[in-house]
């Protein structure tokens, strides 16, 4: 006997029954194919890269430990395009100093120490 699998692209012998797959296996499956092998090589590279740039993309767990532990050895820089945010972000904590107005974090704690 033959019937189609259950995407109804390939000719199965012997099958009598088709199971659907309503919760995505066999795309989960396909993405994990491969060696975990080429992710950690990626995570260690970008380990040891003497500049980690922030911006507009997270950090990964690679940049923060690297960061951590080899501190004299990796830079940290802003990138161009996230410059204009902390621009704004200090405009505003200063405005907000200027205008007596208290904010968390700011005016309690440490802004004693920026006057």
């Amino acid at each position: 006997m033959e019937a189609k699998n259950c995407n109804g692209s390939n000719k199965v012998k012997n099958q009598s029954f088709c199971v659907s797959d309503p919760l995505n296996w066999g795309v989960a499956a396909e993405a994990l194919k491969g060696s975990h092998l080429d992710e950690v090589k990626r995570m260690v590279a970008e380990y040891w890269k003497p500049v980690v740039r922030l911006g507009s993309e997270t950090l990964t767990i690679s940049q923060v430990a690297a960061i951590a532990r080899r501190a004299e050895e990796v830079s940290v820089e802003l990138s161009e395009a996230a410059r204009g945010g902390v621009k704004a972000s200090s405009d505003w904590v200063m405005n907000s100093m200027n205008n007596g107005t208290d904010s968390y974090g700011v005016t309690t704690g440490f802004a004693p120490f920026l006057l």
